[in-house]
């Protein structure tokens, strides 16, 4: 079916009304609660870390649920089938798990060592080892740097969608927007516009999921009578084994659930949030909006599949707001899919640039020396060279966006999952068994990807996790234990005395 071009006019117009209000946002709000006496870092990448409940709650919300979850994974859907939206399912409340196990622990530490990057928290918490210090920021850069790629993916093929323009248009144009408030706004700039994306993206969700299943109905009498037309012709959409055995549907609801909620992200959210009461009112807003976009936006992916099994799958939800809806709810919704993926691009480019800036070139060439103007225009260089370099490696997109959005987040975890799960709860925890697992996770985590045999029948991040755990707990009590003064501060037992070898 064709999409009129009065319906791409209003979406694209809408669309540019919502890039508007994103820009003024994140360039206007950004200036509200900051403060000089916090350094650069901590104002720019914390929100001088006192941002309120429903400021962090929307940020941290917003960037979770990213294009993945409004693009490429309805997109999995449509293509896998059900399946699918039920390891999505798992993200929900194994994301509040992970809040639980770590989060809470992770805001007291940020606030007694000042740290405001994922490489920070670990260099502390493993004795400045160099090499963790130098390895942490450049592993965040890449699979982050991937994620990001993704994104860029994502935004590019909703802007082809909606407007009919070649691709590269679409990433240049993603790429302009996102530099436009990320810029100068820092995290209270991205956390005002997450609020109004926030919005948008829940508007979308239930504009799209009452139309498209009105819109079922009347093509095909109803769900049920769709569903089954589907899997008679396609039997795999309803099975939830037909593309993968039930070790990998395990594996997955695992690595889309805990695996991405546990790692490199963490400090990013728990640096920004003012106090432990702050912290439980945003992982219950989070909660809230995390679950419903989890829930309806995969399932959609499935049910679009239904009346339009021929569409590219990752343009499955712009292509059904610009057939199912009236003009103005079709754009509000392609303005929606756009809010989630800037939104988790704006949360992932902080998050890199931090690493970038304060542990790279702060941390380890000046010494924590840099000045506050330093800073901020290497902050601005790096944001324009990584925004470059995502719209070069995106010029030729992979068949399923999603593939790659995995990888991503499977890689990250293998690298940061044990040594930030243990570091905050195993006093035990040392540099050398950090650095063993940071390297035997991600390497078993490359090999079994380049050689299915070895992930045993499992997805390659199971064996890899399980390797990088015994690595950091042999390896650990094989070596000498943390000094008294870091124990100090990581679990307030003054008295711990490590070992004299």
């Amino acid at each position: 079916m064709e999409v009129s071009s009065s319906v791409r006019l209003f979406a694209i117009i809408t669309f540019v009304v919502y890039s508007v209000i994103c820009v003024v946002l994140g360039n206007v709000l950004s200036k509200r609660g900051s403060s000089g006496k916090d350094g650069f870092g901590k104002a720019f990448f914390a929100g001088g870390g006192n941002m309120g409940w429903l400021a962090s709650g929307m940020m941290i919300a917003a960037g979770l649920c990213s294009g993945g979850m409004f693009l490429s994974n309805p997109g999995l859907s449509h293509a896998w089938g059900l399946f699918w939206p039920v390891c999505m399912f798992s993200f929900t409340f194994c994301g509040l798990m992970a809040a639980c196990l770590i989060n809470k622990k992770l805001k007291i530490v940020c606030s007694r060592i000042n740290a405001v990057s994922t490489g920070a928290v670990l260099r502390h918490r493993y004795n400045n080892n160099r090499f963790i210090a130098w390895y942490s920021p450049l592993a965040i850069i890449i699979f982050s740097g991937l994620f990001l790629y993704q994104q860029m993916t994502s935004g590019a093929r909703l802007m082809e969608t909606i407007t009919g323009l070649p691709y590269i248009y679409g990433l240049v144009i993603f790429g302009l927007v996102l530099l436009a408030y990320t810029v100068a706004g820092g995290s209270r700039g991205t956390a005002a516009v997450s609020a109004f994306q926030g919005a948008i993206m829940t508007i979308t969700t239930l504009a799209l999921t009452i139309g498209l299943v009105k819109y079922v109905g009347s093509s095909q009498g109803s769900l049920e009578m769709a569903f089954r037309a589907t899997a008679e012709t396609s039997p795999s959409v309803v099975s939830p084994i037909a593309h993968f055995s039930f070790a990998i549907l395990a594996c997955f609801l695992f690595q889309v659930g805990m695996s991405s909620n546990v790692g490199k992200d963490n400090v990013a959210q728990c640096c920004k949030i003012g106090d432990s009461k702050t912290l439980h009112n945003s992982t219950a807003l989070t909660l809230v909006f995390v679950c419903m976009w989890a829930m309806l936006m995969p399932t959609l992916g499935t049910i679009g599949r239904t009346v339009f099994p021929d569409i590219v799958s990752d343009t499955v939800i712009p292509y059904s707001a610009l057939i199912v809806l009236p003009p103005v709810l079709a754009g509000i919704v392609v303005s929606g899919v756009a809010a989630a993926i800037q939104s988790t691009l704006a949360f992932q480019m902080l998050n890199v640039n931090s690493s970038v800036v304060m542990d790279v070139y702060n941390g380890l060439i000046k010494k924590g020396n840099a000045k506050d103007s330093e800073l901020k225009k290497v902050n601005t260089v790096a944001t324009i060279v990584i925004t470059a370099l995502m719209i070069l490696f995106a010029i030729k997109p992979p068949a399923l966006i999603g593939v790659i959005n995995n990888f991503s987040i499977a890689g990250g975890a293998c690298a940061f999952f044990m040594p930030m799960l243990f570091g905050v709860w195993w006093d035990r925890a040392n540099e050398y068994g950090c650095i063993a697992s940071m390297i035997g996770g991600v390497g078993y985590y490359l090999l079994s990807t380049a050689y299915s045999s070895l992930a045993f029948g499992m997805l390659p991040l199971v064996p890899s996790l399980i390797i990088a755990a015994v690595l950091m707990v042999v390896v650990s009590l094989a070596t000498p234990a943390p000094k008294a003064e870091i124990l100090d501060v990581w679990f307030g037992i003054g008295k711990t005395v490590a070992d004299p070898e």
